[in-house]
Protein backbone atom coordinates (compact mmCIF):
# COMPACT_ATOMS: atom_id res chain seq x y z
CA UNK A 1 0.00 0.00 0.00
CA UNK A 2 1.42 3.47 -0.80
CA UNK A 3 1.35 5.80 2.08
CA UNK A 4 2.99 8.76 0.64
CA UNK A 5 3.33 10.20 -2.70
CA UNK A 6 5.93 12.87 -3.34
CA UNK A 7 5.73 14.51 -6.44
CA UNK A 8 7.11 17.71 -8.46
CA UNK A 9 5.14 20.39 -9.96
CA UNK A 10 5.93 22.07 -12.73
CA UNK A 11 5.52 19.88 -15.92
CA UNK A 12 4.04 16.54 -13.26
CA UNK A 13 0.79 18.63 -11.56
CA UNK A 14 1.18 22.03 -13.65
CA UNK A 15 1.24 22.72 -17.20
CA UNK A 16 3.29 25.29 -19.38
CA UNK A 17 -0.08 27.79 -18.25
CA UNK A 18 0.63 27.04 -14.73
CA UNK A 19 -2.77 24.93 -14.28
CA UNK A 20 -3.99 21.65 -12.71
CA UNK A 21 -7.04 19.58 -13.62
CA UNK A 22 -9.77 19.23 -11.28
CA UNK A 23 -9.50 15.44 -11.51
CA UNK A 24 -5.82 15.69 -10.47
CA UNK A 25 -6.94 18.00 -7.43
CA UNK A 26 -9.93 15.16 -6.49
CA UNK A 27 -7.98 12.45 -7.16
CA UNK A 28 -5.16 14.24 -4.32
CA UNK A 29 -8.65 14.98 -1.87
CA UNK A 30 -9.26 11.19 -2.47
CA UNK A 31 -6.23 9.62 -1.57
CA UNK A 32 -5.89 11.75 1.28
CA UNK A 33 -9.05 10.54 2.86
CA UNK A 34 -7.34 7.28 2.54
CA UNK A 35 -4.52 7.83 4.03
CA UNK A 36 -1.98 9.04 1.81
CA UNK A 37 0.37 11.83 2.66
CA UNK A 38 0.81 13.77 -0.68
CA UNK A 39 4.09 16.28 -0.78
CA UNK A 40 4.95 18.43 -3.29
CA UNK A 41 8.69 18.52 -4.36
CA UNK A 42 10.08 21.61 -6.14
CA UNK A 43 12.67 23.83 -7.06
CA UNK A 44 10.52 26.75 -6.51
CA UNK A 45 10.72 28.59 -3.40
CA UNK A 46 8.35 28.62 -0.35
CA UNK A 47 6.24 31.18 -1.56
CA UNK A 48 6.25 29.76 -4.78
CA UNK A 49 5.10 26.79 -3.81
CA UNK A 50 3.18 27.12 -0.98
CA UNK A 51 0.05 28.65 -2.89
CA UNK A 52 -0.39 25.50 -4.99
CA UNK A 53 -0.37 23.20 -1.97
CA UNK A 54 -3.17 25.58 -0.54
CA UNK A 55 -5.03 25.24 -3.93
CA UNK A 56 -4.99 21.70 -4.08
CA UNK A 57 -5.99 21.31 -0.66
CA UNK A 58 -2.87 19.62 0.79
CA UNK A 59 -1.80 19.96 4.72
CA UNK A 60 1.61 18.18 4.26
CA UNK A 61 4.98 20.42 4.42
CA UNK A 62 6.49 21.59 1.41
CA UNK A 63 10.07 20.48 0.22
CA UNK A 64 11.52 23.51 -1.60
CA UNK A 65 15.22 24.27 -3.45
CA UNK A 66 15.39 21.52 -5.15
CA UNK A 67 15.11 19.78 -1.55
CA UNK A 68 17.21 22.25 0.39
CA UNK A 69 14.09 23.13 2.86
CA UNK A 70 11.29 21.09 4.37
CA UNK A 71 8.63 23.39 5.09
CA UNK A 72 5.43 23.65 6.25
CA UNK A 73 3.85 27.42 7.31
CA UNK A 74 6.23 29.26 9.25
CA UNK A 75 7.88 25.57 10.68
CA UNK A 76 11.15 24.43 8.90
CA UNK A 77 11.66 20.65 9.43
CA UNK A 78 14.70 20.53 7.28
CA UNK A 79 17.21 22.45 5.59
CA UNK A 80 20.60 22.30 3.85
CA UNK A 81 22.66 26.07 2.63
CA UNK A 82 24.90 26.78 0.29
CA UNK A 83 28.68 27.67 1.88
CA UNK A 84 28.90 31.78 1.06
CA UNK A 85 32.83 30.73 -0.29
CA UNK A 86 30.99 28.81 -2.85
CA UNK A 87 28.48 31.31 -3.43
CA UNK A 88 30.79 33.87 -3.99
CA UNK A 89 32.73 31.81 -6.84
CA UNK A 90 29.65 30.76 -8.55
CA UNK A 91 28.71 34.56 -8.87
CA UNK A 92 32.13 35.18 -10.13
CA UNK A 93 31.75 32.36 -12.64
CA UNK A 94 28.35 33.62 -13.77
CA UNK A 95 30.28 37.26 -14.61
CA UNK A 96 33.16 35.10 -16.47
CA UNK A 97 30.55 33.01 -18.41
CA UNK A 98 28.28 35.87 -18.74
CA UNK A 99 24.93 33.88 -17.92
CA UNK A 100 22.13 35.08 -15.99
CA UNK A 101 22.05 34.09 -12.28
CA UNK A 102 19.06 34.73 -9.81
CA UNK A 103 20.03 34.13 -5.92
CA UNK A 104 17.91 32.72 -3.17
CA UNK A 105 19.20 34.33 -0.20
CA UNK A 106 16.80 34.60 3.48
CA UNK A 107 14.13 32.90 1.29
CA UNK A 108 14.41 36.37 -1.20
CA UNK A 109 15.27 35.89 -4.90
CA UNK A 110 18.01 38.19 -5.79
CA UNK A 111 19.17 39.26 -9.29
CA UNK A 112 21.95 41.96 -10.48
CA UNK A 113 20.75 41.54 -13.92
CA UNK A 114 17.31 42.56 -14.11
CA UNK A 115 16.60 40.79 -17.85
CA UNK A 116 12.76 41.73 -17.70
CA UNK A 117 12.38 38.26 -20.74
CA UNK A 118 13.82 35.72 -18.52
CA UNK A 119 12.65 36.67 -15.30
CA UNK A 120 9.24 37.20 -16.83
CA UNK A 121 9.19 33.22 -18.45
CA UNK A 122 10.69 32.55 -14.96
CA UNK A 123 8.37 34.30 -11.97
CA UNK A 124 4.89 34.15 -14.66
CA UNK A 125 2.23 32.40 -12.72
CA UNK A 126 4.42 31.24 -10.28
CA UNK A 127 3.48 33.58 -7.05
CA UNK A 128 6.95 34.83 -7.18
CA UNK A 129 8.49 37.94 -6.85
CA UNK A 130 12.27 39.07 -7.26
CA UNK A 131 14.56 42.32 -6.00
CA UNK A 132 16.77 43.68 -8.09
CA UNK A 133 20.51 44.79 -6.84
CA UNK A 134 23.56 46.65 -8.56
CA UNK A 135 25.61 43.96 -7.65
CA UNK A 136 25.40 40.78 -5.94
CA UNK A 137 28.70 42.06 -3.66
CA UNK A 138 25.72 44.07 -1.59
CA UNK A 139 24.09 41.82 -0.50
CA UNK A 140 25.14 40.35 3.00
CA UNK A 141 24.88 36.33 2.43
CA UNK A 142 22.80 34.39 4.77
CA UNK A 143 21.15 31.20 4.48
CA UNK A 144 21.59 30.70 0.30
CA UNK A 145 19.38 27.73 -0.11
CA UNK A 146 20.23 27.47 -4.25
CA UNK A 147 21.67 29.55 -7.17
CA UNK A 148 19.87 29.16 -10.37
CA UNK A 149 21.48 29.71 -13.50
CA UNK A 150 19.51 30.68 -16.87
CA UNK A 151 20.48 29.98 -20.39
CA UNK A 152 18.54 30.08 -23.44
CA UNK A 153 21.06 27.40 -25.51
CA UNK A 154 20.37 24.14 -24.62
CA UNK A 155 23.68 23.21 -26.32
CA UNK A 156 25.66 26.21 -23.93
CA UNK A 157 23.64 24.81 -20.68
CA UNK A 158 24.38 21.26 -21.13
CA UNK A 159 28.18 22.60 -21.43
CA UNK A 160 27.92 24.49 -18.18
CA UNK A 161 25.94 21.33 -16.56
CA UNK A 162 28.83 18.91 -16.60
CA UNK A 163 31.91 21.80 -16.27
CA UNK A 164 30.09 22.67 -13.36
CA UNK A 165 29.38 19.11 -12.19
CA UNK A 166 32.67 18.55 -12.39
CA UNK A 167 34.48 21.76 -10.50
CA UNK A 168 32.17 21.08 -7.64
CA UNK A 169 32.29 17.68 -6.75
CA UNK A 170 31.11 16.29 -3.67
CA UNK A 171 30.30 19.78 -2.87
CA UNK A 172 27.15 20.97 -4.57
CA UNK A 173 24.72 19.08 -5.99
CA UNK A 174 24.24 20.66 -10.07
CA UNK A 175 20.79 19.77 -11.77
CA UNK A 176 18.89 20.94 -14.32
CA UNK A 177 15.23 21.42 -13.56
CA UNK A 178 14.30 22.71 -17.18
CA UNK A 179 15.72 22.74 -20.65
CA UNK A 180 16.94 26.60 -19.80
CA UNK A 181 17.79 26.60 -15.85
CA UNK A 182 20.46 25.05 -14.04
CA UNK A 183 20.43 24.37 -10.37
CA UNK A 184 22.86 24.64 -7.54
CA UNK A 185 22.15 23.40 -4.07
CA UNK A 186 24.15 21.97 -1.25
CA UNK A 187 25.39 18.27 -1.71
CA UNK A 188 22.51 16.95 0.80
CA UNK A 189 19.93 19.37 -0.75
CA UNK A 190 18.06 17.11 -3.30
CA UNK A 191 14.62 16.06 -3.32
CA UNK A 192 15.99 12.37 -3.06
CA UNK A 193 17.72 13.48 0.40
CA UNK A 194 14.54 15.64 1.35
CA UNK A 195 12.37 12.22 0.56
CA UNK A 196 15.06 10.05 3.03
CA UNK A 197 14.31 12.78 5.16
CA UNK A 198 10.02 12.57 5.12
CA UNK A 199 10.45 8.83 5.02
CA UNK A 200 12.47 8.50 8.49
CA UNK A 201 10.44 11.32 10.05
CA UNK A 202 6.73 9.53 9.21
CA UNK A 203 8.31 6.16 9.78
CA UNK A 204 7.49 5.37 6.00
CA UNK A 205 9.47 2.75 4.22
CA UNK A 206 10.78 3.23 0.55
CA UNK A 207 8.26 0.27 -0.77
CA UNK A 208 5.54 2.76 0.83
CA UNK A 209 6.40 5.75 -1.48
CA UNK A 210 5.84 6.55 -5.05
CA UNK A 211 7.34 9.50 -6.88
CA UNK A 212 6.52 11.57 -9.66
CA UNK A 213 8.62 13.55 -11.92
CA UNK A 214 9.37 15.39 -15.52
CA UNK A 215 13.30 16.30 -15.54
CA UNK A 216 16.91 15.39 -14.21
CA UNK A 217 16.41 16.86 -10.36
CA UNK A 218 13.74 14.27 -9.67
CA UNK A 219 16.35 11.39 -10.31
CA UNK A 220 17.35 11.06 -6.93
CA UNK A 221 13.97 11.32 -5.57
CA UNK A 222 12.08 8.42 -8.12
CA UNK A 223 15.51 6.33 -7.05
CA UNK A 224 14.46 6.16 -3.12
CA UNK A 225 11.28 5.64 -4.23
CA UNK A 226 9.40 2.13 -4.42
CA UNK A 227 7.28 3.21 -7.31
CA UNK A 228 8.66 5.45 -9.70
CA UNK A 229 6.74 7.50 -11.99
CA UNK A 230 8.45 9.36 -15.23
CA UNK A 231 5.82 11.76 -16.86
CA UNK A 232 5.45 11.04 -20.62
CA UNK A 233 7.26 14.61 -21.22
CA UNK A 234 10.20 13.78 -18.40
CA UNK A 235 13.49 13.57 -19.66
CA UNK A 236 15.35 10.10 -20.90
CA UNK A 237 17.40 10.15 -17.97
CA UNK A 238 14.59 10.02 -15.97
CA UNK A 239 12.32 7.94 -18.19
CA UNK A 240 15.14 5.05 -18.45
CA UNK A 241 14.95 4.50 -14.32
CA UNK A 242 10.49 4.30 -14.05
CA UNK A 243 8.25 1.80 -13.42
CA UNK A 244 5.82 3.29 -15.34
CA UNK A 245 5.96 6.25 -17.99
CA UNK A 246 2.57 7.82 -17.89
CA UNK A 247 0.73 10.36 -20.28
CA UNK A 248 2.20 13.51 -20.58
CA UNK A 249 1.38 16.65 -18.34
CA UNK A 250 -1.35 17.75 -21.59
CA UNK A 251 -2.78 14.41 -20.96
CA UNK A 252 -3.17 14.53 -17.34
CA UNK A 253 -0.52 11.77 -16.85
CA UNK A 254 -0.27 12.14 -13.19
CA UNK A 255 -4.04 11.23 -12.68
CA UNK A 256 -3.66 7.91 -14.70
CA UNK A 257 -0.72 6.96 -12.24
CA UNK A 258 -2.27 7.37 -9.09
CA UNK A 259 -5.43 5.45 -10.44
CA UNK A 260 -2.83 2.73 -11.98
CA UNK A 261 -0.61 2.50 -8.11
CA UNK A 262 -2.78 3.61 -5.66
CA UNK A 263 -6.35 3.27 -6.37
CA UNK A 264 -5.71 0.30 -8.38
CA UNK A 265 -8.60 1.04 -10.86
Amino acid sequence: MIKLLITDIDGTVLNEKCEYTPKLKNLFQEITKKGVKVVLATGRMFMGADPVREELGLNTPVVCYQGAMIREKDNILYEKSVSSDIVKEIIKISREKNFHLNLYNNDKLIVEDDNKLFMKDYTNGRHTTYTVVNSFDEVKLGVVSKLLAIVYDERELLNLRDEMQERFKNKLAVVRSHKYYLEFTDKNATKGSALNFLKEYWGIKKEEVMASGDQDNDFEMLKNAGIKIAMGNASEKLKSIADYVCPPINEDGLSNAIERYILCE
